[in-house]
């Protein structure tokens, strides 16, 4: 979701919770970062972020809270502290809950509290209260906004909706997919929507809002050191020492033109230390969401066994000697040296063509890109004329 949003009106679709919080015990188990104890009063500033459920409504397990704004100054308010940026960490949350907050970029970080209706209800007030824009269900939103009138220069509803959803993809190969929109659609106006046009236009959803890929492994296989060429700057601490990366890592990164948001999550062993415990459950957690799993293995470093299948196996080290017999090796999907550079961009390239295939991104039949084409193009009347009231997604202005 990008800046359109944090400056959407407050409607009943789009409003703010105007209740006060009150403390409950925080439910989840290890070892969050401590609030400071604090004073809250009507002289503090008002938080100038948006904030907005991500995760579908109802109870879940975890649910994801998207922050766009000022980010430092609303963790410093709810978690007692800032994250860092690429930082992952478990806090308590004003005494609302505990839950993992993700620091993706300087202006935009993520809440993962635990998905109950009423902790969800909690934050949101707490956080109206605080000066945030609480956007209810931000879809609901751009639904009553009318395209035409955002982008006057559009030549129909198709394209004022593409550049509207231009505004916010985070893909690069999403431009050109987009803007080609209004034409795919015109020539297939007359062709029913099949169970594949909306199995593709799911995944082709991706290149909008990016997916989740987690990197998962033992102590000692890479993760950090690939994390850390991968991204271009050092995110994460390595070291030969295990277990020295005790917090996850998290941050927006481009792979070959496919956006996603990265976690490194900490290695898995038998630990006493109970801060590193609590990062593995943090990165238990975050391995049951994910889009996308990769299992890192390296010369003496075996694969992880958990309970989800791995979506690609990548052998990484293979600059070491050891590296040339070892039979691991062969099991790999990708070999990759952090080291030299070889394999990386054939590892990028993987990732993103098993999360958006090659055959999707090169389909000419439309792309679903706004919930409104699916219930625009199932209203229209056989003959293809669309009425005043329900216009077809193709009419000209």
């Amino acid at each position: 979701m990008s800046q359109e949003l944090a400056h959407l009106p407050m409607s009943h679709d789009c409003h703010s919770f105007g209740g006060v919080n009150r403390p409950i015990k925080p439910p989840m188990t290890g070892s969050p970062e401590p609030s400071e104890s604090r004073t809250e009063t009507l002289a503090a500033p008002p938080l100038e972020v948006a904030c907005y459920r991500a995760t579908p409504h109802g109870a879940g397990a975890v649910a994801t809270i998207e922050m766009i704004g000022d980010i430092t100054s609303c963790l410093n308010a709810l978690c007692g502290r800032d994250v860092a940026v690429g930082g992952l960490s478990l806090r308590s949350l004003d005494q609302i809950d505990n839950g993992l907050v993700a620091r993706l970029a300087p202006e935009r970080a993520q809440i993962m509290p635990h998905g109950g209706t009423r902790v969800i209800e909690k934050l949101a007030e707490w956080l109206a209260a605080h000066g945030a824009n609480w956007i209810d269900d931000p879809t609901n939103c751009r639904a009553t906004l009318d395209p035409l009138e955002l982008f006057p220069e559009a030549s129909d509803r198709i394209e004022a909706l593409a550049l509207a959803t231009l505004s916010r993809a985070a893909s690069p190969i999403a431009v050109r997919m987009l803007l080609a929109q209004s034409a795919r659609w015109a020539a297939h106006r007359d062709a029913p929507l099949t169970a594949e046009d909306r199995a593709r236009s799911k995944r082709l959803s991706r290149l909008v809002d990016p997916p989740r890929v987690a990197l998962v492994g033992p102590p000692n296989a890479g993760k950090s050191t690939l994390s850390n060429v991968l991204l271009g700057q050092e995110y994460s601490i390595t070291s030969s020492e295990a277990g020295t990366t005790r917090d996850a890592v998290s941050a927006r990164l481009d792979l070959a033109g496919l956006v996603v948001e990265w976690f490194d999550l900490p290695g898995t062993r038998e630990t006493h230390d109970p801060i590193e415990r609590a990062a593995m459950e943090l990165g238990a957690k975050l391995l049951r969401d994910a889009d996308f799993i990769i299992a890192i293995a390296a010369p003496g470093v075996p694969w992880l066994s958990f309970d989800r299948a791995p979506d690609l196996r990548v052998y990484a080290k293979i600059d070491e000697a050891a590296a040339k017999l070892d039979p691991l090796r062969v099991q790999a999907d990708v070999c990759v040296s952090a080291r030299s550079g070889e394999g990386l961009d054939r590892l990028r390239e993987a990732i993103r063509d098993a999360l958006v295939p090659p055959a999707d991104r090169a389909n000419e039949r439309p792309w679903i890109f706004d919930p409104s084409l699916a219930s625009a193009h199932a209203a229209t009347p056989p003959d293809g004329a669309g009425t005043q009231d329900d216009p077809h997604p193709c009419s000209e202005r």
